[in-house]
C-alpha cells in the first residue's frame, strides 16, 4: 500500500473525512489517493476542501499534482502559481513550475524557477541537470532570435528621397498621383460645389525636364531620342 497506508487505515481516513473534515485531513487523504493513482477521487477531495478552505496551500499543492498527473499542465501551473504567490520558497511549487515550463519548452521561465528551487535545495542533482539543459536551450533560442532579427531587413519608409523633383519623377512613372482641387459654384444647375478633387497622372516627354539648365550642363545630360532619323 502506498505510503505504508493499509486498506483499513485508508478507510479510517475516508470515514473521518466524511464525519469530521479538516484541512489537514483533506490534504492527507487527497495525497494518498493521488499516490494510489485514484486521481479523480483525489481531485474531488481537494476541490471539496478548497471550497471550504480556499487559501489552504497544502490542498492547492495536491490539486496541482493531480492536474499534473492528468496531463493538464495549464491547470497545474495555475495551482502552483497560486502557492508560489503566497509562499515564494515553497519547494514543491518551485520544482513543479520549473518542470512544467521545461516540458512546455519555456526555457527562460524554466531556468528562473530551477535557479530559485536549487537556491533553496541545492542537493537535487536531477534538477541541476535539467537547469543546465534549459540554459543550453535558452542560449540556443536567444542566438537564433538574434540571427533572425539581423537577417530581416528593416522596412524602409524612405526608399526615395523626399524632394519635389523625386515626387515628379515618381508621378511620371505612375507611382504617385497629383490631386488638383479647384473651387467653383454652379448656381445654374441648382447646387453649389465648393471643392472637387481630380486624380491625374503626369507624363512628361522626358525626365530631363526635371533638371535645371545648370544641372544639365554639369551632368552632361542630353535628350534621348529613341527614333532613328
Amino acid at each position: 500500500m502506498t505510503d505504508n497506508v493499509s486498506v483499513r487505515e485508508l478507510e479510517k481516513l475516508e470515514s473521518e473525512w466524511v464525519s469530521n473534515p479538516s484541512s489537514i485531513l483533506c490534504s492527507r487523504l487527497a495525497e494518498i489517493l493521488r499516490q494510489m493513482g485514484r486521481l479523480d477521487e483525489s481531485r474531488e477531495v481537494a476541490d471539496t476542501g478548497l471550497r471550504r478552505w480556499k487559501n489552504n496551500t497544502s490542498i492547492t499543492v495536491v490539486l496541482g499534482k493531480c492536474y499534473r498527473d492528468l496531463g493538464l499542465l495549464e491547470k497545474a501551473m495555475e495551482s502552483f502559481e497560486t502557492v508560489n504567490s503566497v509562499q515564494p520558497q515553497n519547494l514543491v511549487a518551485l520544482k513543479n513550475l520549473a518542470e512544467i515550463h521545461f516540458k512546455k519548452e519555456n526555457w527562460s521561465e524554466a531556468v528562473n524557477f530551477f535557479e530559485e528551487y536549487l537556491f533553496e535545495h541545492p542537493g537535487d542533482d536531477e534538477a541541476r541537470d535539467k537547469l543546465e539543459e534549459a540554459r543550453s536551450w535558452k542560449n540556443s533560442s536567444d542566438q537564433v532570435s538574434l540571427e533572425t532579427e539581423e537577417d530581416v531587413p528593416e522596412h524602409d519608409s524612405d526608399a526615395f528621397p523626399k524632394t519635389e523633383r523625386m515626387n515628379k519623377v515618381l508621378e511620371s512613372q505612375g507611382i504617385l498621383t497629383k490631386i488638383f482641387s479647384e473651387s467653383e459654384e454652379t448656381e445654374s444647375e441648382g447646387y453649389s460645389m465648393e471643392e472637387e478633387s481630380y486624380i491625374v497622372e503626369t507624363s512628361p516627354d522626358s525626365l530631363i525636364a526635371f533638371f535645371s539648365d545648370e544641372e544639365k550642363q554639369n551632368l552632361n545630360l542630353k535628350p534621348y531620342d529613341s527614333e532613328e532619323e
